[in-house]
């Protein structure tokens, strides 16, 4: 099985380049529904911020969808031409996407070191993914694993410390540039998460008023509610811009909700009145023309980063701790990855070779001296026994080598020479290995056989798992002796 990862983020992209990939809610679940059609096999979770737009997949080893395959996918999707995005994204595979993930889980490949928004972000995309049933075992068991270490990155260090996030880092931008805020009135254009975050903010450094406004009058009516806000009419937008001193903006619109036009006709109502205007929002909300009206100054999302660093150089210290995690929990990923890739095929083979044992011991059963039953046990033994001495060493070596290139070709091609599938159940010919093995011996399986043997070949897979899980060792239940 592959992991890949292919995306773009703050750190690759402007943010004139992010609003062209991003996905909304909307887009992401259509995304999502059309790379399930056109690759049944894979798994699909789409995460996209004002900071990143990302695909998660895993696919099976020699499977679709190929790097290239999803590099184009983005500008397909988006209607947009190579030349437009394909130097902004990168392509992550297998370990690298693993610990990309945990990283992004933990905040460290935020804008903003630590950043607590992400991991909700991370569970909402994670929701809309099981939702449109594009992630299974594979990504539900990863990406539960990068909550996991979020959990524990939070709990173990002090990388979340002051403050965590775009939202608290724009407030800091608008107290550094106003000073006083208790004579400032706040507008929020949009009524989302990230507005009351910053809303919450700014109530705490003394703002004196807030004005919301959105397209949802109930969404603003919910955020004026929580504090102590005004609403106006979205239609009055030119109005309250006229009597905000500092603006948020932080939308899902595609296109910019505040213009160049509208922003003079506000300024021309307060001449004399300065504006800052902060817009996280991605796409942006705020034409970029706006700089250019006398006393507007306008950030946008990557503007940030000057605060940033402020903030960064106070967490570096934790980030080295962080990535101890990080690492651990990657090499425990694998680690069951890689046993579980291996191990059910040499568990399946062993099974068809007991099987073939116990056909050839039946048909020397009647040529057998003394008591028949008693030595056939002795015998059954015997060759049960021989079988595990034959595996024993195999299973040593690929349980050392597992995660390596080479441990997995072995476990192709011990799939392919034994028709064997990669779970240990279902050959590719649709019969389980038992009934396989039958059929190698030139006749059918009885129907009682058939039953127990699909009944083993469909409790394999788990217990397959779980002896892994409770025995580091699985070499001894396989191993050399009874």
């Amino acid at each position: 099985m592959r992991i890949l990862c292919v995306g773009a983020s703050h750190k690759t992209a402007p943010v004139a380049v992010r609003e062209k990939l991003v996905f909304d809610s909307s887009a992401a679940r259509d995304a999502l529904l059309v790379l399930q059609e056109q690759y049944p096999q894979g798994e699909f979770i789409i995460l996209s911020t004002c900071n990143r737009s990302e695909i998660f997949v895993a696919r099976p080893l020699h499977g679709e969808p190929k790097e290239e395959s999803l590099r184009a996918f983005f500008g397909s999707f988006h209607g947009l031409s190579p030349d437009q995005y394909e130097d902004s994204l990168y392509l992550l595979s297998d370990s690298e996407a693993v610990r990309h993930l945990f990283n992004v889980a933990c905040g460290l490949d935020s804008m903003v070191t630590g950043d607590d928004q992400i991991l909700a972000q991370m569970k909402d995309a994670f929701r809309l993914a099981q939702e449109n049933q594009t992630c299974r075992s594979r990504l539900v068991e990863l990406f539960q694993s990068a909550f996991t270490v979020a959990k524990e990155v939070r709990r173990e260090t002090q990388v979340s410390a002051g403050r965590s996030s775009a939202a608290s880092v724009a407030v800091s931008m608008a107290q550094e540039a106003l000073t006083d805020l208790s004579n400032c009135t706040a507008l929020s254009v949009g009524a989302g998460k990230m507005n009351e975050l910053m809303l919450k903010g700014l109530v705490r450094a003394g703002v004196g008023r807030i004005i919301i406004t959105n397209r949802s009058p109930e969404h603003a009516r919910e955020l004026a509610e929580s504090c102590s806000g005004q609403v106006m009419p979205f239609g009055e937008l030119v109005g309250a811009l006229a009597q905000a001193d500092v603006v948020v903006c932080s939308t899902a619109s595609p296109d910019p909700v505040i213009t160049q036009a509208k922003l003079r006709a506000a300024m021309a109502q307060r001449p004399d009145r300065p504006m800052l205007l902060i817009d996280i929002a991605v796409p942006r909300d705020v034409e970029p023309q706006a700089n250019e009206i006398p006393g507007v100054t306008l950030y946008n999302i990557d503007d940030l980063k000057a605060v940033v660093e402020k903030t960064v150089s106070l967490r570096d210290g934790q980030v080295e701790a962080c990535r101890e995690i990080i690492d651990a929990h990657v090499g425990r990923y694998f680690h069951k990855l890689h046993i579980r890739e291996v191990v059910p095929a040499l568990e399946s083979l062993y099974y068809i070779m007991r099987n073939i044992a116990d056909e050839e011991l039946s048909r020397v059963a009647n040529k057998l001296t003394g008591e028949s039953e008693q030595d056939q046990a002795v015998f059954r033994r015997a060759l049960h026994r021989t079988l595990r001495r034959i595996l024993h060493r195999p299973i040593i070596n690929l349980r050392s080598a597992a995660g390596t290139q080479i441990a997995r070709e072995h476990a192709v091609m011990l799939r392919r020479l034994f028709n064997l599938q990669a779970d240990g159940g279902m050959s590719p010919h649709g019969m389980p290995p038992h009934a396989r093995m039958a059929s190698m011996m030139g006749r059918k399986p009885t129907p009682e056989e058939m039953q127990a043997m699909q009944t083993h070949a469909d409790a394999m897979p788990p217990n397959i798992q779980q002896a892994i899980l409770a025995d580091p060792d699985l070499a001894h239940r396989l191993g050399p002796e009874e």
